[in-house]
This record gives structure tokens, sequence and C-alpha cells, in this order.
């Protein structure tokens, strides 16, 4: 096939290549943006998705002489790299490998442009800069390599035109995913303005009461906690304010390091927090809340010239369980934390709600 005849199969090469990856890119970024540090089975998913692109696009060659050609199977495997690193970039390679004969002229050829892009680790310095610098290098090298064992007197024009040709959708697809690279994170990053709390790193208000509303709709029962620091103004009054926001900070963090995975943590508003556990057996929820408890008693804080000093927090917790308001399943979880205050600060107090506990199994997880 002469470049000219290939002319018609460039466009559909191209929106192949970046339907499938672009697709595939903004599935993986459902609940955050994708990347090389993405979990392992959406980086080993979207290295599978390239190795279809690659198989797809091996079909169309400009051949050369015998088994000699040029195809844009390359392609995909160069986008992957940048966008998924090493593993998606090694899987896309390999689902190639498997299913175009393995150990032929042709993949080991591939290969060899391959390995130096992984020990190179072209993601990790994703530009403009490197991505065009690579892309040169791989035609002159592809060249290189077939002059090396043809004349290839008669066929310059058409190796120089596929080549810039495969440069041209090469770099199209890849402007592209940047663009929507860079709207996903944008995105990413309104929404974790709007519903992170900027000191402490965790749920803001707005999070928890969409949190709450959530619960209702689905009727699904939780367990709560309103966490409230006891003596916060003294420690703003003696060592400053910065002090306060350190130890509002670092009770952010404990809070999430005490919970599972599944468990939802905010601040609920000043030095309150609350926790919104997945479990609503009263003995786990009583576990969680003196689990909390005692890392704070225990931690040391700091103030802004290095004195240290400690706090504690007072914990009320109850339930929320299906037919109730959300306003009362937190006005009882509020009656508590006012319990371990009247009761002398630094306990756990439960509500007597915590009894009603089984008639939430007919809805809870």
């Amino acid at each position: 096939m002469t470049f000219i005849a290939s002319i018609s199969s460039f466009y559909s090469d191209a929106c192949i290549t970046y339907a499938t990856l672009s697709i595939g890119y903004f599935a993986l970024s459902k609940n955050s943006p994708f990347s090389f540090e993405a979990a392992l089975w959406k980086r080993v998913l979207f290295g599978v998705l390239a190795g279809l692109a690659a198989l797809y696009l091996g079909q169309d060659r400009l051949i050369i002489s015998g088994k000699l050609y040029y195809s844009f199977t390359m392609m995909p495997m160069i986008l992957v790299m940048f966008y998924g690193g090493a593993l998606s970039g090694a899987v896309c390679y390999l689902v190639n490998f498997a299913f175009t004969g393995g150990f032929t002229l042709d993949n080991l050829f591939i290969g060899s442009i391959i390995l130096p892009l992984l020990l190179l680790k072209v993601w990790r310095k994703k530009s403009n800069h490197v991505f065009y610098l690579t892309i040169g290098i791989i035609a002159l090298y592809r060249i290189a390599v077939v002059g090396w064992f043809l004349d290839l007197r008669n066929l310059w024009l058409d190796i120089l035109l596929y080549q810039f040709a495969f440069a041209l959708c090469l770099a199209i697809c890849y402007h592209a995913l940047r663009f929507k690279e860079r709207h996903i994170h944008a995105f990413f990053s309104m929404r974790n303005k709007a519903t992170t709390d900027s000191l402490t790193h965790i749920n803001n208000r707005a999070s928890v009461d969409y949190k709450m509303l959530l619960q209702h709709a689905q009727r699904q029962s939780c367990g709560l906690m309103i966490l409230d620091l006891d003596d916060f103004k003294k420690v703003n009054d003696t060592y400053g304010h910065l002090a306060g926001d350190g130890v509002l900070a670092s009770v952010g963090y404990i809070l999430q390091d005490c919970v599972r995975q599944e468990d939802f943590v905010g601040r609920y508003g000043g030095e309150e927090f609350i926790v919104i556990t997945s479990s609503y057996d009263p003995h786990h929820i009583a576990t969680v809340a003196e689990r909390i408890r005692s890392r704070v008693e225990r931690s040391n804080f700091a103030s802004t010239d290095g004195t240290t000093f400690q706090m504690t927090l007072s914990i009320g917790t109850s339930l929320y369980l299906p037919g109730m308001s959300v306003e009362k399943a937190i006005e009882m979880t509020d009656d508590a934390l006012y319990d371990a205050k009247r009761g002398g600060k630094n306990r756990v107090v439960s509500s007597r709600l915590m009894s009603l506990a089984p008639l939430g199994e007919g809805f809870g997880r």
C-alpha cells in the first residue's frame, strides 16, 4: 500500500486511537484523575485497551519490501506510556506481542523502541518538548533501520510522508488527551475545593450535609459521632491561632487514621468534627470513638515557638436509622456530646438511641 493509498486510513487510525484512549481515560477518572500513579488494575486496563487499539492499527501497513513494513501500531503504545506509565505501556506491548506471533522481527523492532522509553520514564517528564523529541527520534530511528537493509531511493517520498503522517496523528491524539487531562484535573480540583475543608483537608460542612442527605435518601443506617475539642479557646489564647490551626489539622489526620476507608470524616464547624461510620453496631462505634479519644489524649501538639502541649476531646455517639429525620439524628448525637462535656470532658457518651440498633438491620449494610 503506497502512502497515497494509505491517506484514507490515517484519519480512521487516529480516530480509533483517540476514541479508545479517551474513553478509557475518562472512565478510569471517575473518582480521581487517572495517571501513572493510579490503582494497579486501572493501569493494567488502560494498557489492555491500548493493546487492542494497537492490534487494530496493525492491519493498515505501508509495505516496503517482503516482510518489512510501517504501521501505526506503536501510536497507542507511545501515548499510553505518557499517560499511564510503565505498567500501561508494558501491558499494551505484551497484548500486541501475544496476538501478533510473539518473537517476530516487527515485535522485536517495536520492543527496541519501547524499552528505552520505559527506562527513561518519559511519563515522569511529560511535556511538549519531551514528547516531540521522543517522536522525532523514533521517526529517525525507523527510517535509519529500514535504510540500513534496503535501497530506499524509490521509496523515500512515501517513507518520509508516512513518518510525517504518523507524527502528525500522534501529536493530534497527544494534545487531545492533554486537553482532556487538564479539564479532568480542573474538575477534581474545583470539586475538592468545594467539598474539602482547606485547613484540615477533610470533608467540609457542605459535604457532611450532603452525606447525611444521601444516607436519608438511600435509607441506610449508620453510626454517628460528634467530637469537640475540650477547652480549645485556651489554646488560641495561650499559644495563638496558628497553634490552634495546627491542632485542628492534626486532629483531622488522627480521625482519618482511626477509621475505616468506608467511613466518613468531616469538620462540622469550629473545633467540632463528625464521623459517620458505615457500621451501626453500638460496640463498633464505641470502640472507634474510644480509639480516637485515646489517640488525641496521647498526642503531643506544638505551638509556633516549639512548646508542646496536650489536648483532649469529648465525643457523643448515636445512630441514624431509616425513618428518622437527619436533624433529629444530629440533635441526639449533639445531646450525647453535651452530656460528655457536662460529665467532665475527655470521655465518650452514647445516646439512648443505641438500644434501637437492631431496628437498622432491615436497612443497613
